[in-house]
């Protein structure tokens, strides 16, 4: 069920304002972790279900944006290296297709991959 937060632009008198969804951000931080090598999102956890951690989840406090993931990472990795290269591509990939600058990203690492 989708939650009804948005980031505001604010465009002035004349342009009015223009809203964008949180989905928006949780779309972009799953893709991008996706493209990524050696690192996955958590989905061990199975179905969704109200009231329990989400693999992705976004949310928006005073017009700023916070992102908090959970991950799997492979073993061998360096996981403070990864996890600061997730954080990275995950703020220029919301930058480049929003132009919104990210306040905060958590990452949680859940588990390692053996395989």
């Amino acid at each position: 069920m989708a939650h009804n937060e948005y980031y505001t632009f604010d465009q002035g008198t004349v342009n009015g304002k223009i809203l964008m969804n949180v989905q928006v951000f949780d779309e972009i931080t799953k893709r991008t972790v996706n493209e990524m090598k050696n690192v996955s999102l958590d989905t061990s956890k199975g179905i969704q279900i109200p009231g329990t951690k989400a693999v992705v989840s976004c949310s928006i406090k005073e017009n700023e944006v916070y992102i908090c993931i959970h991950v799997r990472i492979k073993y061998g990795v360096n996981v403070s290296q990864m996890t600061k290269e997730i954080q990275e591509k995950i703020a220029t990939a919301i930058k480049q297709m929003t132009g919104v600058s990210v306040k905060h990203i958590d990452i949680e690492v859940d588990d390692i991959d053996f395989e």
